[in-house]
């Protein structure tokens, strides 16, 4: 972090102070005249990285209330150029700080126009300044601090003066609803400018110099004749007693006192073992509380710009950095994890093989190789897979013999089949019908799928009663079909036992061959089922 400096100057002779951890150290004072030119030169070439305040504490500073139309942008910009430049002529360090809005009328903006009229007196500092590429931060001035700083202790949004007692003089800065209205400074006599004024001596600087501020308000128009406004004195523990002696509250004037020592604890001022004084809390406060106008044209601060520029820079070239080690860390987390686990999975692999190995041994020699007994188990397993079993066609012939006990086996014939029979497809089934007559549609199964069946080929008999009575072994035929047939078996009737060819008389098989020999009747017939 780049150190601080405060340049404080008074008009007279300017100080340097070094703000080090909320506490202010002085390094050298410096005349105006070649001389301290000179010397002035030779610090800054010895701290030129620091950042460099400059304070001014002098009477030549301006300031104008005026209300502006309310306008925003590059309008109000130029709107306030101009307003500077008729009102400050002849000098660039001017500023303007937004006093808010009126409340009546068209509610145009209150603006506090302020300048420092007499640049000559800083230039010649400035040229020091541009000659060493000094990084300067700004020119700010006792009031804009004021105007930034000491809203947060004032009591309430009263008109209110606040007196404060510096090196240069005691300043009055007026306040309304908090917001800084006028500032001057009142520098010491030519007598006591010699001397440290005692506390009498500031005393009664104050309590006249009030008055003249109050008169001086109220030929302004900023306050009403006859209005009570309270002064708020910050002073010192020491210079309590005689400033109270001195400013008595009177019937517009409304003294209150503030300590100078409670502020500064507040605000995190250390002690430096000198005693304390109100430039070093303003001194504080410009370093930690910079407010944000500034009197210093942009060319002054452009070395303060390129500080800012290369500040941002390292910022995200630190952050750059510090994301690319943790992503390297975390990349070395996981490789040295990953690695961990390959070792481990490396130790059980070879734990497996010399286990397979181990096994292998202690199996009895054999004259095949270990591939070609692989070889063999697929080709096993791949057989096993295509073995068909009777189980599920006898299991379905067994249902329906139940159904049909009339119904006797003669024989059974199950073989596999690497097609389905195309007469089984293409030939009719004159039992499609139901044993009924209604003409109920069968069950069909896909019979042009491709792969292996199953059949079983059947033959069975009738009672012998039925030999005579063809019409009564067809029905039960037929009740024995429908029984069988499913979406997954498909059945074709062989043989039955009398011809039903048209053209030729109805008589029975047995009949045919011959007309004396009784015997059952006997049927033949087929069921298939896909594997």
């Amino acid at each position: 972090m780049a150190t601080k400096r405060i340049l404080l100057f008074n008009g007279v002779r300017l100080t340097v102070h070094l703000w080090r951890g909320g506490q202010l150290s002085a390094e050298g004072e410096f005349p105006s005249d070649a001389a301290g030119f000179s010397a002035f030169a030779t610090y800054l070439h010895q701290y030129r990285t620091s950042l460099f305040y400059w304070l001014a504490d002098i009477t030549e500073e301006n300031f104008q209330l005026e209300e502006i139309p309310y306008v925003h942008g590059r309008d109000r910009r130029a709107l306030i150029t101009r307003r500077l430049k008729q009102y400050f002529y002849g000098t660039p360090l001017t500023t303007a700080l937004t006093r808010g809005r009126s409340s009546e009328g068209r509610r145009d903006e209150k603006v506090l126009f302020a300048a420092l009229t007499r640049p000559e007196a800083i230039n010649d500092w400035l040229d020091v300044i541009r000659q060493n590429n000094i990084i300067l931060v700004g020119i700010y001035s006792v009031p804009l601090i004021l105007a930034e700083c000491a809203p947060r202790w004032l009591a309430d949004e009263q008109p209110t003066l606040l007196i404060s007692q510096t090196a240069s003089g005691v300043r009055q800065s007026f306040f309304d609803r908090k917001k800084l209205q006028f500032s001057r400074l009142t520098p010491r006599t030519p007598l006591s400018a010699l001397n440290i004024p005692s506390a009498t001596d500031i005393a009664r600087t104050i309590a006249s110099e009030s008055l003249k501020t109050y008169q001086y308000l109220v030929g302004q128009r900023q306050l009403k004749p006859n209005t009570s406004m309270r002064v708020a004195v910050l002073v010192t523990a020491e210079q309590k007693p005689a400033v109270q002696t001195h400013c008595q509250t009177q019937e517009l004037l409304q003294f209150d006192f503030l300590d100078l020592e409670t502020i500064a604890q507040r605000d995190k001022l250390k002690s430096s073992g000198d005693a304390l004084t109100t430039d070093q809390l303003l001194m504080h406060w410009l370093v930690t509380k910079p407010p944000a106008q500034q009197f210093s044209p942009p060319a002054e601060r452009h070395f303060y710009r390129l500080w800012q520029i290369r500040l941002a820079l390292t910022a995200v070239a630190t952050i750059i950095l510090a994301s690319g080690l943790l992503f390297a860390i975390k990349t070395a987390v996981d490789t040295a994890h990953l690695e961990q686990e390959a070792s481990i999975a490396q130790l059980q692999t070879a734990l497996a093989t010399r286990r397979y190995n181990a096994l292998l041994a202690s199996l009895p020699k054999t004259s095949i190789t270990p591939d070609n007994l692989r070889a063999l188990m697929n080709r096993y397993e791949s057989l096993e897979k295509h073995t068909a079993d009777p189980t599920p066609l006898l299991t379905h012939l067994s249902r329906a013999l139940d159904d049909a006990p009339q119904i006797e086996l003669v024989n059974l014939d199950w073989k596999i089949e690497a097609a389905l029979n195309p007469a089984m497809s293409n030939a009719q089934n004159i039992l499609s019908a139901s044993p009924n007559g209604a003409g109920d549609t069968a069950h069909t199964v896909d019979a042009t799928s491709s792969g292996s069946w199953a059949t079983l080929n059947i033959q069975a008999k009738l009672p012998l009663g039925l030999s005579t009575n063809m019409r009564a072994q067809k029905k039960l035929i037929d009740t024995f079909v429908h029984r069988l047939q499913d979406p997954q078996t498909s059945v074709r009737l062989l043989n039955m036992p009398f011809h039903i060819e048209s053209g030729k008389s109805l008589k029975s098989v047995q009949q045919a061959d011959d007309e004396r020999n009784e015997s059952a009747p006997v049927f033949s017939l087929i069921i298939a089922r896909p594997l």
